[in-house]
């Protein structure tokens, strides 16, 4: 079964078989395709009652070319859709061409897979989970007051005016900030 990787790639297992077949829509009833694979042209088959190929998936990288034939007198519309066929069922390839591209051609490339060998599967020893230690929520910085200076003794060499003194009303507590504010 061919995998598609991206518009111009799909992988397929080296050595799987692959029918691919050609449809055409609005091309005035003419349906016609030429398959090469890996530089060799295939052999016309009829598959579900459609142009198609069959081939085996070599060990490198190929290209499958479809070479398609229009109708002169078809409509820009007219077009061919690549279709795989695998164990009867048709499963679309997303690639196609229209009489309006103007290039009778359909091409990719098939990458083959290596075939799976069962891998050895290190077992590591089960684990619990880890108690984890819940850390202590954190606290928002508090303020701290700036260390106090020491009051400097410098000369007065200038008039210093005295300062105003105000007195507290009665039964008002001094705070730190009136405290500071009068130690200034």
């Amino acid at each position: 079964m061919l995998r598609r990787v991206n518009a111009a790639l799909f992988e397929a297992p080296a050595g799987a078989r692959i029918q691919v077949v050609a449809a055409a829509q609005e091309n005035n009833g003419v349906n016609d395709a030429r398959f090469e694979y890996a530089g060799q042209i295939l052999p016309r088959e009829t598959i579900q009652g459609l142009p198609g190929c069959s081939f085996t998936v070599a060990d490198a990288r190929e290209g499958l070319e479809a070479a398609v034939v229009f109708d002169p007198a078809a409509p820009g519309s007219a077009r061919y859709d690549l279709f795989e066929i695998e164990n009867g069922a048709t499963l679309d390839l997303h690639k196609s061409t229209t009489h309006s591209d103007f290039s009778p051609l359909i091409s990719f490339t098939i990458k083959p897979e290596p075939i799976d060998v069962p891998k050895v599967v290190a077992v590591r020893p089960l684990e619990f989970p880890r108690p984890t230690g819940r850390r202590p929520a954190k606290r928002k910085a508090r303020k701290r007051p700036a260390p106090k200076k020491a009051a400097s003794k410098r000369p007065a060499t200038t008039k210093t005016t005295p300062k105003k003194t105000t007195r507290r009303k009665a039964g008002k507590k001094r705070t730190r900030t009136t405290l500071r504010k009068r130690a200034k």
